[in-house]
């Protein structure tokens, strides 16, 4: 019995020792175990500055229209942080190649999974009005059969009319552009800037 009891951590350094803050105060109160709080700090910044100054009316999304969101590279939480003012629930993804964030996503009262992108995400068809992905291709490039697995479950789990944002390296999104347009998504936004871009797409009604 003994073994399936954890232990009581003893010092502030370390999680657990402290009831977390009330929401919404916990999206931006760093927890005194984690270790680099800088980055968690500019991370929120990083991203509440590009929702304000981009997402919320500089790319033609319809926010009042938009409910369930997945964040599909989530690192911090800071993309779901910065949408706490919409009335819009966030789906965290942590993929399974990159560091475990999830217990700081958590700690800040947001939820998320773990997933493994190269398989199919546990969820009915159109399920979502919105999925964000910032650097998930590029990371994914030499995992799995990318970018077309992805964007069939993207189609596969986006309701017709919803939006899918993606920040990446050009020579990503210039093929998934193309992806896009084969299933007749409507190409909102295409911007680059040193060799980094930001593609805005939505799916439409056309069925194979």
């Amino acid at each position: 019995m003994k073994t399936c009891l954890n232990t009581i951590p003893a010092s502030i350094e370390e999680r657990g020792t402290e009831w977390p803050v009330e929401w919404p105060d916990r999206l931006e109160t760093l927890p005194d175990w984690l270790e680099n709080k800088d980055k968690l700090s500019a991370d929120t910044n990083h991203w509440n500055a590009i929702f304000k100054n981009s997402y919320l009316s500089g790319i033609g999304i319809d926010w009042s229209s938009i409910r369930n969101v997945m964040d599909m590279k989530a690192i911090y939480g800071g993309f779901a942080a910065a949408l706490s003012q919409q009335n819009v629930w966030v789906m965290n993804v942590v993929p399974v190649h990159a560091p475990d964030t999830l217990p700081i996503i958590f700690e800040r009262g947001l939820i998320g999974i773990y997933h493994d992108w190269c398989e199919s995400f546990g969820t009915y068809p159109r399920s979502y009005d919105l999925l964000h992905a910032d650097h998930l291709f590029s990371r994914l490039k030499n995992r799995c059969k990318q970018p077309v697995a992805i964007v069939v479950e993207m189609d596969r789990i986006l309701r017709p009319g919803g939006w899918v944002i993606v920040r990446d390296k050009v020579e990503i999104l210039d093929p998934l552009e193309g992806i896009l347009r084969s299933l007749h998504w409507e190409i909102r936004l295409t911007y680059a800037q040193n060799k980094e871009g930001i593609l805005c797409a939505q799916k439409t009604l056309w069925r194979p």
